[in-house]
């Protein structure tokens, strides 16, 4: 059955007192018209369903829906102006004010949304849908001709709850109310992301212009982002597409409030006018710290500093156990050489930095260092004992495997390069890493949730493989987590090349042989960190891993099996002589992998 009665279509076009002039766009839910209304006497945009109300409970239903929405008061919400049936159709009014639909704004002639515009429409609208959901109320019908934009050129809903469209052949009977609001929301996100989908690509996702439809293939389908496209589109906003449109519906996003934040992050990251990345730190590094210090990792530190006899050396391999008050040393030396008006490199040793703060310097520092679990311990207060035992868990675990991935480079350094610039290279490829773990709990639960395979696409096949680290990231705070330690190693003042070797080289690309000692330093902390990788695995799964990196690094690196095993083992019995059990012994490494060149 058509929306509009078949008056419509005559020469006069009219439903009860509106005169219908152009039917702006229409989905399986709804039709939106821009109509003359002659009780207004102006122009407004008329929302009809699609299907009307099959009885007297349906229709009421629909109205107390209606009314729901009605109370709602945001800026991304259009107010309804008026709503009422028309010979059994319900129907919803509101002012057009010279708006423009997205459908009617997408038009030939009307110019481009750039990538920016684009995520930005989108803020807009997930800005009023998060407050709409926490009240109780889902749009049902996202689609081109329910958004608007205002006169400020925001994006807004109309239409809210007013669609009503025919349910599929064999469709289960309704769902408690509850419940029902729960899935009409995460429909609703669902939609959103496709709409999302639509706008960076160009063309609707799957070929279907009804987002509607659309979501109830997706599960049947896939739904990616091309990666041709007329505007590219960067891998953390692409991931967050993707993660919005997955075919599971346990990796998407299930809050309005989450795909907010996520879009939110990767626009002030982007953005020219924000301060990029570190903007999303910035008020929690000033107010709580950098990184905390475990205590098992600090009093010995503390100790050893109260000797008067040491040597900075000994100090030095002390200090390599604690990232927090490697890089706070770090910190604070180039921070007050900056005060100085210093213009020369910044320093990168923690020899030299320990030598010119002193003894007694080193002393106050450590003092300054939040205790362990710092901040993290009042973030993870309000989750479950079981959820906060995880996250401390997840950020002690994390800082071994930076000490081990430092100290691992530490004895595989070439000849052209520091033992402790090689050690702090490979610390600040996992320094993303540590700040997400510390200030962002909540987001590297999510994170870590989408690390995980998920079941099978098909019975008895293998598990879905979960998001990796940076695609994770990117879903969740929409950013790359080397932008992360980019731009915090430059707040503190650090040196170019470290900066340049916190990069880690990634997985599907082939490392190339160094032509600098720079280049030395990326590829030798590259390596390091991917021997990490082969902690905690099965042995059959480490024998290939391991075969794997020694297949990408015995050119570049011109490591053998006994070396790197020798020192990845070293390492760990140094850092968390528990997990030596589950790393391959150097002494069963074949050697037929080893290379005819010497490093360096």
């Amino acid at each position: 059955m058509a929306a509009v009665p078949s008056s419509a279509g005559t020469s006069t076009r009219r439903f009860g007192r509106f005169e219908l002039r152009q039917l702006v766009g229409k989905s399986a839910a709804s039709n939106t018209w821009l109509a003359f209304d002659t009780a207004l006497q102006g122009e407004v945009l008329l929302c009809v369903p699609r299907v009307a109300p099959a009885n007297a409970t349906q229709r009421e239903n629909w109205t107390q829906d209606l009314l729901l929405a009605s109370r709602l008061k945001h800026p991304r919400l259009i107010e309804i102006v008026d709503m009422g049936v028309h010979e059994g159709w319900p129907f919803v009014v509101h002012e057009r004010k010279g708006m423009l639909t997205l459908s009617e704004r997408l038009q030939p002639g009307q110019g481009h949304l750039t990538v920016t515009e684009s995520v930005q429409v989108i803020i807009d609208l997930m800005d009023g849908l998060a407050y709409a959901h926490e009240a109780g109320v889902s749009h049902r019908d996202v689609a081109l001709h329910n958004v608007v934009f205002d006169a400020g050129g925001k994006a807004c809903w109309i239409g809210l709850s007013a669609g009503i469209a025919a349910p599929p052949p064999g469709s289960p009977p309704p769902l408690p109310g509850r419940q029902m609001q729960r899935e009409q929301s995460e429909r609703d996100l669902l939609m959103v992301g496709l709409l999302l989908h639509r706008l960076l690509a160009g063309h609707p996702a799957l070929d279907d212009g009804d987002l509607g439809h659309a979501a109830s293939r997706v599960g049947l389908e896939i739904v990616r982002l091309p990666f041709t496209l007329a505007q590219p589109v960067p891998d953390t906003l692409r991931a967050i597409v993707n993660r919005a449109t997955d075919r599971q519906q346990r990796q998407r996003y299930l809050k309005a409030r989450t795909l907010l934040s996520a879009l939110q992050g990767w626009l002030k990251a982007h953005s020219q006018e924000s301060n990029g990345p570190l903007a999303l730190l910035m008020d929690r590094l000033q107010s709580v710290g950098h990184l905390p210090s475990r205590d098992e990792d600090l009093q010995p530190l503390q100790q050893v500093l109260v000797s008067e006899t040491l040597r900075v050396d000994d100090i030095v391999d002390r200090l390599v156990l604690d990232p927090a008050v490697c890089w706070e040393v770090l910190r604070v030396i180039n921070h007050l050489r900056q005060r100085a008006g210093r213009t020369e490199e910044s320093i990168t040793s923690l020899s030299r930095g320990l030598t010119l703060l002193g003894q007694q310097g080193v002393r106050k520092l450590c003092a300054g260092v939040r205790a362990w679990p710092g901040a993290l311990g009042a973030q993870v207060s309000l989750q479950g004992a079981t959820t906060s035992a995880q996250s401390l868990k997840t950020l002690s675990d994390e800082l071994k495997m930076c000490c081990i991935g430092g100290i691992t480079a530490r004895w595989l350094r070439p000849f052209n390069v520091g033992d402790e610039e090689v050690l702090l290279a490979a610390m600040a490829q996992r320094l993303g890493k540590l700040l997400i773990y510390y200030h962002f709990p909540d987001e590297a639960a999510q994170i870590l949730k989408l690390m995980q395979p998920g079941p099978p696409a098909e019975e008895g096949g293998k598990p879905t493989p979960g998001m990796a680290f940076e695609a994770a990231v990117g879903a969740v705070l929409g950013i790359h987590p080397d932008e992360l330690t980019t731009a915090v190693m430059n707040y503190w003042g650090l040196s170019d090349a470290l900066v340049q070797a916190a990069r880690p080289i990634g997985l599907s690309n082939a490392p190339r042989r160094p032509e600098n000692p720079d280049d030395w330093l990326r590829v030798t902390a590259s390596l390091a960190n991917e021997l990490c990788l082969l902690i905690g695995q099965p042995h059959q799964r480490q024998a290939a891993l391991l075969q794997h990196i020694l297949g990408r690094y015995a050119r570049p690196a011109a490591v053998t099996q006994q070396e790197v095993l020798d020192a990845l083992n070293r390492a760990v019995e140094r850092v968390e002589p528990a997990w030596k059990a589950g790393v391959m012994p150097a002494r069963s490494a074949s050697r037929s992998a080893e290379p005819a060149v010497a490093r360096g």
